[in-house]
């Protein structure tokens, strides 16, 4: 560490030292707002003592003296202390006896001081008493304080009232009321708002913190979403190719030495369909992020058909209704749907004649596809799905139905073929602007 940089440490240290240092003082002086009031009343009242008894020659014992010393510093460290141990606002039954403390020092105080100046003392009891408590107690103090001034001034008559500077003080005095009266209600009501300020302040931290919970939640699930899309995108489009390629290959195979011809257009479309599945993986890893959109759906799903059909399974497609009426997204699931019904069709039924049924309404689309196979008991699909080949492949096109409210339908019986509906509703805007 460079020479600057420790004079630059020690200089902060410093700087440190001497705002804590001011701190304190600060604090002693005035520990709150509110004190600055009742300190300069209590400060005010000892200075015309003092004054009267040093220059008017009054005749007070030494001991009254600092019996006012010691009244004045007790009011003082009260404040001090209940500002250090409760804050701002003390509980009710410590405020309750800290303002008898203080009414009962002050009460001695005006014994001492002739009650002179010291009735001024006597509103700072109302206006700790608003400050404090709620309800009308600030107000029945007042009272009080006001008939004690009055007691006071009359122990030896009502002669004060012809006395133009005794009735100058009384003015002051109840003026003096209203004043603090008000000031406390200003001060509670700045109170209250500085709490709720604080309470909604709490409020937005606890409510970004449960955002921060629910984004982190959503990220998650939006992830976990990607992932079963790209399962479902990887078993529905290479899944469907290189059955379809297996199946190819294994004709081949098999006619490689009868039907040499046969063999050959078999590697033919193998190598044809292996050419169409590497561009559609090329196009699924350019678009991860996008949905893939059916360029005629029409089309799309008689090429489909094509690959499938041969002299050894022929496929029928029936397309009736408009498939502009459906958004892209329900298209896609129609697709997807019919894609695995023939995958799984050339897998396991060993069907020679297959019809696919496609009609469009305004309210739905519905898609049935059925075959000559050897069929299969749809329990034993549904309780080992995750054991039996296919059921992924079914289960992605259930996942993507339940995102549009559709529904999958599969009826089969061992030696009886097998069926699979699938009806999507529109979108109900689509509906509206028909």
């Amino acid at each position: 560490m460079s020479t600057k940089e420790v004079t630059t440490l020690g200089t902060m240290a410093l700087e440190r030292q001497q705002s804590q240092s001011v701190d304190r003082w600060t604090w002693w002086l005035l520990p709150k707002p509110i004190d600055l009031v009742s300190t300069s009343l209590y400060i005010g009242v000892l200075i015309p003592y003092f004054y009267s008894f040093c220059y008017r020659g009054m005749r007070d014992p030494l001991w009254h003296v600092g019996l006012m010393i010691g009244c004045i510093a007790a009011l003082l460290s009260i404040e001090r202390l209940e500002c250090r141990f409760y804050g701002e606002i003390p509980p009710p039954l410590p405020a309750s006896l800290l303002l008898a403390v203080r009414i009962g020092i002050i009460g001695v105080i005006s014994c001492i001081e002739h009650f002179a100046f010291s009735p001024f003392l006597y509103l700072i009891i109302p206006f700790l008493a608003r400050c404090y408590f709620k309800g009308p107690a600030c107000y029945w103090l007042a009272a009080l304080a006001w008939i004690a001034y009055l007691a006071q001034r009359s122990l030896h008559g009502w002669a004060w009232l012809y006395d133009l500077e005794e009735v100058h003080y009384f003015v002051a005095f109840s003026l003096g009321l209203i004043f603090a009266l008000t000031m406390a209600h200003a001060m509670r009501k700045e109170q209250i708002s500085r709490e709720c300020t604080e309470q909604l302040l709490s409020e937005l931290e606890n409510s970004h913190q449960q955002l921060k919970v629910y984004s982190e939640q959503a990220a998650e699930l939006a992830a976990t979403r990607e992932r079963n899309r790209m399962a479902r995108e990887i078993h529905d489009t290479l899944g469907h190719y290189l059955t379809v390629i297996n199946v190819q290959l294994e004709k081949a195979q098999a006619f490689r030495a009868k039907r040499p011809d046969e063999a050959d257009q078999a590697i033919n479309d193998a190598r044809r369909l292996a050419t169409e599945a590497l561009q559609d993986v090329r196009h699924s890893v350019s678009a991860l992020r996008t949905s893939p959109q059916l360029p005629a759906f029409n089309i799309a799903l008689q090429e489909l058909v094509d690959h499938v059909s041969s002299e050894h399974c022929r496929v029928e497609l029936k397309i009736m209704g408009k498939a502009e009426d459906f958004s892209a997204q329900r298209l896609m699931a129609l697709y997807r749907a019919v894609q695995e019904g023939l995958t799984n069709m050339q897998k396991h039924a060993k069907a020679t004649r297959a019809e696919i049924a496609v009609h469009f309404s305004l309210q739905n689309a519905k898609l049935v596809i059925s075959d000559n196979g050897r069929g299969f008991d749809p329990m034993h699909l549904r309780y080992n799905r995750a054991e039996r080949e296919g059921g992924y492949g079914l289960l992605g096109i259930q996942e993507r139905l339940e995102l549009i409210g559709g529904g999958l339908q599969i009826e089969s019986k061992p030696g009886q073929g097998t069926s699979l509906s699938v009806i999507i509703p529109n979108d109900p805007l689509h509906i509206v602007a028909k």
